[in-house]
């Protein structure tokens, strides 16, 4: 590989190290929530294709394979926005890209809502909004982390992003419950037009991330970023001089993602979080529909998937908590797949509310949860230059796994006649990426790419 080491000159200021050594303050919590307003977004939509199901099966004809695909039907547009978003936000930067997003999204949520009366036109709506979508938690994880306080990044990270995506999720059962009933299922879809509010907020408040601004050299819009992170070191940044340590690279940040240093942590993203993702979109896709042919009303049908959601929040700060202590992402996130197995296993056998209850929320936390947690350690592991590349191919590749999920579950229980099989593939799924995780070796040294626009 093309690199050499870039020694920081004396009396230079490194930004990057700034960042980390920076303590917790107000301006990170205010850059956190802007960037839970985003995966809000992101969150709402994901589980907003289950709840609707029970209103347009009938009316739309659809079998348990047709139904598969219209809950897979916005992971295909997701997986390809999520694929090119970290390009975009690479070359263009991470803000430009999340307003494009968000904008998107909100509209073509109100779009679905006035213009979907058929499977097809559903299905061309959504995969519409699944681009506009599939831009947003690249750089959502990304931004976090390039701002999260390297002593409490896990914690900081998980926190965040559970607060927008897991809300979003959580509340679109809650939603769904309270609304469809009384005004149809395209009221989850007017509801989610609202987000816009929040494009507009985020359009006023949310600033370009400091680690990109330093990677292009735009000092004069870092300086006053660092003010506010760092206000008690605003005489040294007076002073002195900024500058961004690391290495130098002269190969494109999508060609060093297969490159000797990075290949096999690569591949072994690739895999895990495809494998992931298949497992949590098949769970939460189905599980109100299983949870109504068990016996339960379509109010705790749809509870159950609120708590799925919002039982993240638990595992991914357990896991983080754990990791930043312990210090190696890798076997914490796979003990927590491990258990996430277990969960699906007890779900797959439970015949009682109780382990329902806690299979349930204990498959939330240990699955999606881990999830989580294994996003950060992909940001962490790629610099600046290539960690939008680098979580956008990853979230974008793995979400090709999520659109599989629902579409495999509806074809393995309309061949085996109950949903047994299902939870099988998905709980082998799940011991699969434990596995994978503990293959991802140290970081390696991060470089700098110089010609990566």
């Amino acid at each position: 590989m093309a690199q050499h080491k870039v020694s920081m000159p004396a009396g230079r200021i490194d930004v990057r190290q700034e960042l980390e050594e920076a303590p917790l303050g107000g301006f990170h919590i205010r850059l956190g929530v802007l960037i839970s307003m985003i995966l809000l977004f992101d969150g709402y939509d994901l589980y907003n294709s289950a709840y609707i199901v029970h209103y347009v099966a009938g009316p739309w004809g659809l079998s348990p394979t047709r139904i598969g695909i219209m809950l897979s039907s916005g992971l295909a547009g997701f997986a390809a926005g999520s694929a090119v978003s970290g390009l975009l936000g690479d070359r263009f930067g991470r803000r430009s890209i999340l307003l494009l997003g968000c904008w998107g999204s909100g509209v073509m949520s109100l779009a679905i809502a006035l213009f979907a009366h058929s499977l097809a036109s559903y299905i061309a709506l959504r995969v519409t909004m699944g681009l506009a979508l599939g831009l947003l938690m690249p750089l959502a994880i990304t931004y976090i982390n390039e701002i999260a306080p390297k002593r409490s990044s896990n914690v900081f990270t998980s926190l965040f992003f559970s607060l927008g995506w897991v809300s979003g999720s959580s509340s679109a059962g809650l939603i769904a419950a309270w609304l469809t009933p009384h005004y149809g299922w395209q009221s989850l879809y007017y509801v989610g037009g609202v987000a816009l509010v929040f494009a507009l907020a985020i359009q006023l408040w949310l600033p370009e991330s400091p680690r990109f601004l330093a990677s292009r050299g735009r000092w004069e819009e870092v300086k006053p970023l660092l003010y506010r992170l760092r206000p008690d070191r605003a005489a040294a940044y007076d002073a002195g001089q900024f500058a961004t340590g690391g290495a130098i690279s002269h190969r494109s940040p999508l060609g060093l993602l297969l490159s000797r240093d990075y290949r096999l942590r690569t591949l072994s993203f690739w895999a895990a979080g495809a494998l992931s993702l298949f497992s949590a979109y098949g769970l939460s896709g189905w599980l109100p529909t299983i949870m109504l042919k068990r016996g339960e009303n379509l109010s705790s049908s749809f509870a159950y998937g609120s708590l799925f959601a919002g039982m993240a929040v638990a595992g991914g700060l357990i896991s983080g908590f754990i990791a930043d202590r312990v210090g190696d992402r890798r076997r914490v996130i796979s003990a927590s797949y491990v258990l996430g197995a277990a969960m699906v296993a007890l779900l797959a056998w439970a015949t009682d509310r109780t382990t329902t209850l806690i299979a349930v929320a204990g498959a939330g936390a240990f699955v999606v949860g881990s999830q989580i947690v294994l996003n950060n350690l992909v940001a962490a592991t790629y610099p600046t230059e290539m960690r939008g590349t680098g979580v956008g191919v990853f979230l974008g590749l793995s979400r090709i796994g999520a659109m599989f999920g629902p579409a495999v579950a509806g074809v393995l229980q309309q061949w085996s006649g109950g949903p047994g099989i299902m939870f099988a593939a998905i709980g082998a799924a799940v011991l699969m990426t434990a596995m994978l995780v503990l293959t991802v070796g140290p970081s390696q040294p991060h470089v700098v790419v110089t010609n990566a626009h």
